[in-house]
C-alpha cells in the first residue's frame, strides 16, 4: 500500500511547484485556470465516471451523508474558534474545514489503488463537498453576506451539478457510454489533478506574503487530521455495524476522503473575499506539506488491506 502511495503523492508536490513558477514568473492567471477546471473538465471528469458506474440506489446516500458531516464541521469548526477568534479568523476556519481536497488530491490516491472503475462512486460520494464548499463554506467565509437562496443559485449554477444528474439518469437508462467516450474521458481526468495541483501552485504564488498563525494552524490540523477522520470513521462503523450497505472499497474511499489536506479552493476563497489570503494559503500549504507524511502513517497504523 505504502509503495503504491508514494510514488502517487510526491510528483502533486512536483505539479504544485510547476504552478507556482508559473503563477510567480510566467504571468499564469489564476481565474483563468480555475474557468477550464471549473467548466469544462470538471463535468466532464464526474460525467464520465458516474456514467460508467455499476449503480446500486444505495450509492446515493453516500453524497447526503457526506454532505452532513462536511456542513456539520464548517459549522462546528466556526463556533468553536469564535471561542478564541472574535475576528474574521473565526469565518476563515468554517471556510477551510467544511470541505477538503478529495478532487486533485484524492483522485490520484484512487486510481492507484483501486484503478479508473472505482472514480465513479469515490467523485459522486465526495461530490458533496463540492456542494459544502460553494454552500456553508462560502457562507461562512462571507460572514453572512451571501444568503442561503445566493448560494442555492451558485450550486444550480455548478456545471459539475449537471452533470452529475444527467450522468445518473443515462446509467439508470442503461446507456452504455462509446468506448471513445472513455478514452478521452481519462484524458480529462488526468488533466483534471495536474490543472488542480497546478492551481494550489499559481494561487500561492498570488499571495504577497505568508504568515504563520500557529494557533490558526493547530486548530486546522486538528479539526482536518483529527476530527475530520473520526467523523468519516463514524459513517464507516455505522455502515459496518448496523446498515451493511457499501463494501470495504467504499469505506477505504470514506477514510480517504478524511484524510486528504485542506479544500484547495480555501486560498481563492479567501483571496476574493479578503478573509485573511495569506494566512489561508500558509495552512493551505502545511496542511498539503503534511499529508505527504500523514496519509501513509495513518494506513500503516490502520494496518488497510485492499481485499479484508
Amino acid at each position: 500500500m505504502i509503495e503504491i502511495l508514494l510514488p502517487t503523492l510526491i510528483p502533486l508536490y512536483i505539479i504544485i511547484a510547476f504552478g507556482y513558477i508559473g503563477g510567480r514568473w510566467m504571468d499564469v492567471h489564476l481565474h483563468s485556470m480555475a474557468i477550464v477546471s471549473m467548466y469544462f473538465i470538471s463535468p466532464v471528469v464526474n460525467f464520465g465516471a458516474i456514467w460508467r458506474l455499476q449503480f446500486t440506489p444505495s450509492y446515493l446516500l453516500l453524497p447526503v451523508m457526506v454532505y452532513v458531516v462536511a456542513a456539520s464541521m464548517a459549522f462546528l469548526s466556526y463556533r468553536l474558534a469564535r471561542i478564541k477568534w472574535k475576528d474574521d479568523t473565526a469565518n476563515l476556519c468554517g471556510m477551510a474545514l467544511g470541505g477538503a481536497n478529495t478532487g486533485y488530491y484524492g483522485l490520484p490516491i484512487i486510481l492507484a489503488l483501486f484503478g479508473p472503475d472505482a472514480v465513479g462512486i469515490y467523485l459522486l460520494a465526495t461530490f458533496a463537498m463540492t456542494l459544502s464548499e460553494n454552500t456553508v463554506c462560502y457562507y461562512i467565509g462571507a460572514r453572512g453576506a451571501a444568503s442561503v437562496k445566493d448560494s442555492l443559485i451558485k450550486v444550480i449554477k455548478l456545471p459539475a451539478f449537471h452533470a452529475i444528474w444527467a450522468a445518473v439518469l443515462l446509467n439508470f437508462l442503461g446507456v452504455e457510454p462509446p468506448k471513445a467516450f472513455l478514452t478521452y474521458w481519462q484524458y480529462f481526468a488526468g488533466s483534471w489533478v495536474v490543472i488542480g495541483m497546478m492551481l494550489i501552485g499559481v494561487a500561492l504564488a498570488g499571495v504577497k506574503s505568508f504568515r504563520i498563525n500557529w494557533p490558526l494552524i493547530g486548530f486546522t490540523f486538528f479539526m482536518k487530521f483529527v476530527v475530520w477522520p473520526l467523523a468519516l470513521g463514524g459513517i464507516i462503523a455505522l455502515d459496518v455495524y448496523i446498515l451493511h450497505l457499501f463494501t470495504h472499497q467504499i469505506h477505504i474511499m470514506l477514510l480517504i476522503a478524511g484524510i486528504v489536506p485542506l479544500m484547495a479552493n480555501t486560498v481563492a476563497f479567501a483571496a476574493r473575499l479578503g478573509v485573511r489570503p495569506g494566512e489561508a494559503a500558509t495552512a493551505v500549504l502545511l496542511s498539503t506539506l503534511f499529508a505527504l507524511f500523514y496519509i501513509p502513517a495513518v494506513f500503516m497504523v490502520l494496518g488497510i488491506q485492499l481485499n479484508p
